[in-house]
């Protein structure tokens, strides 16, 4: 994507005009009954503390939990499909595909698959000089200046050099084709030789948040209609060439207040190139529902504990929204989703208004976040890969640290990391990537009695979060436990014998800077295991002799 330092800022999809969207890329329980005089007290509590709105903030007293929670598995369950785990790649950001320790970095976090040249730069990208296109400034028209003086030189991810990362890695590529400003025949001699080099041309998708309402966009597909024409003869030419291959088109989700062309864009798939493409790509960017004012004496993150449930409940009420979107509901159900692009969004832009300050990205609490969002992502069957966004950059959203002041911290501008060491999503996701692999059946985990907490506008949502992947040999498991609270969970209905296991967890506002700041446990047991607070569990069942 281009982004500020032409790296990390995301191109979102929750703004409804063109001044808001350059802003945007500027940066890129059921709880148990309370008696009467316990809710006063606990309201009052609140009030005082100046919490007032915040009714229950997912809190349970010791005496009302639950010793020991049982997991069983739902009635829910889909395939899975063999390459889930992916992040996008700003491929601007890799400065060599070839450098040892980031290529340990991405085996760290365990993908299948990788997204390439990435996002928005994707629309710009010449694939021969491994950058962008010599005239992007003047492509790039309606964009900010910002977007079209850094970083232009940046030209390492040749095929060559990519494909030299995919093989050492052991992972696909998603490629993104560029629309804007190449053509068919370029973008099919690129693919030929990204074949002729030993890379599997098997994920294609048509171009990159072509449904924004800016300038060069419009410029080049009017309508939605006009992009449907157009990717309808894409679809035919590749597939001729290269029948094997999965393409998806351009989707979006809108939110009710996001442009007209955004909310006018999926009905217009629906003719031919609908029904010739294998899915459609769809961005789903959250916020953290946060609307408290930052403690002006305070130091980042800027959230407070009692916000916490806030925060982490905003997936799962997004998710909710998410199922009543009419134009999800245009997708045919025979057609796959690709998640290309997902994570927490905070608008950062304006330092010095601190209403607008990040106050959440780098954080363990985003790492639940990600990691939660991409769970989510299993319970529709239609979502075959996740890609999170971004495989490298900074503390806002990179898996993987660039470089040692990739953590942008409010609090203090000399902060630093270790260089590819891995983030709070990068840690959190390394254990969903391998848990997936070579996984082919993905089934809900159940937890009773259920523990609930209390989010946003009291919303209730899930103590516990999980799912179970099988091959018909191995079984594997991942479990949040995003509550203040160990819970002991009972296996025997999901494992009949020990397991193994690795635990990853931190107090919610540490920031992550790798791995010593997190408490990291593995061992064997059964039946039974403790889940620390705010705590992500892989569960390995043991090879039986």
């Amino acid at each position: 994507m281009i982004k500020r330092y032409l790296g990390d800022l995301y191109t979102g999809n929750s703004f409804n005009n063109r001044k808001k969207y350059f802003l945007f890329q500027m940066f890129k329980t059921s709880t148990n009954s309370i008696s009467w005089l316990n809710f006063f007290v606990l309201t009052s509590l609140l009030l005082i503390s100046g919490c007032s709105g915040q009714k229950n903030l997912g809190k349970k007293s010791a005496s009302a939990q639950p010793s020991t929670v049982k997991a069983s598995l739902s009635s829910v369950s889909r395939p899975l499909s063999e390459n889930y785990a992916c992040f996008n790649v700003n491929s601007l950001m890799v400065k060599s595909w070839s450098n040892p320790e980031f290529q340990q970095a991405v085996r760290q976090v365990n993908p299948q698959l990788l997204r390439i040249p990435g996002g928005t730069e994707s629309n710009y990208w010449d694939w021969q000089k491994g950058g962008l296109v010599g005239n992007v400034r003047e492509a790039m028209a309606g964009y900010p200046i910002q977007f079209r003086n850094k970083d232009l030189k940046y030209n390492a991810s040749k095929l060559e050099d990519i494909q030299g990362g995919i093989k050492e890695t052991n992972t696909d590529p998603i490629f993104v084709l560029n629309m804007a400003t190449s053509s068919l025949e370029s973008q099919l001699e690129m693919l030929r030789r990204a074949r002729d080099l030993g890379m599997p041309v098997k994920y294609i998708e048509l171009g990159n948040e072509f449904y924004f309402d800016v300038p060069n966009y419009k410029r080049v597909f009017p309508t939605s209609a006009d992009y449907a024409q157009t990717a309808s003869e894409w679809i035919v030419a590749i597939k001729q060439e290269f029948p094997a291959a999965e393409i998806a088109l351009v989707g979006v989700a809108p939110k009710p207040k996001d442009s007209i062309r955004e909310q006018n864009w999926q009905k217009s798939l629906l003719n031919s190139a609908m029904y010739q493409a294998d899915a459609v790509t769809l961005h789903l960017y959250n916020g953290h529902g946060l609307k408290s004012p930052i403690d002006s004496n305070s130091t980042y993150p800027f959230f407070t504990s009692e916000e916490v449930p806030l925060i982490l409940g905003q997936p799962f009420r997004s998710w909710q929204k998410l199922q009543n979107n009419d134009q999800l509901k245009l997708i045919p159900d025979n057609k796959q989703i690709w998640m290309t692009e997902y994570n927490l969004f905070e608008n950062v832009f304006g330092k010095k208004n601190r209403d607008k300050q990040q106050r959440v990205m780098g954080s363990w609490t985003h790492g639940l976040y990600a990691l939660t969002m991409s769970l989510l992502f299993l319970e529709d069957s239609r979502i075959a890969i996740a890609c999170n966004h971004v495989l490298t950059g900074n503390s806002r959203f990179a898996a993987i640290f660039a470089n040692k002041a990739s953590f942008l911290n409010p609090s203090d501008e000399n902060f630093e990391v270790q260089a590819k060491s891995l983030s709070a999503t990068g840690s959190t996701l390394s254990l969903l990537g391998e848990a997936t692999l070579g996984m082919t059946k993905a089934q809900k985990i159940d937890f009773s009695p259920e523990f609930t907490l209390v989010g946003h506008k009291n919303f209730e949502y899930p103590a516990l979060y999980g799912w179970m992947f099988n091959n018909g040999k191995h079984s594997r498991a991942i479990i949040a436990n995003l509550s203040n609270r160990n819970i002991s969970v009972n296996l025997e209905q999901l494992f009949s014998a020990s397991v193994s296991y690795q635990q990853l967890s931190a107090e919610p506002q540490t920031l992550i800077t790798g791995k010593e700041v997190i408490k990291s446990k593995s061992d064997t047991v059964s039946p039974e295991i403790m889940l620390p607070a705010y705590s992500v569990t892989k569960l390995d069942s043991l090879p039986s002799f």
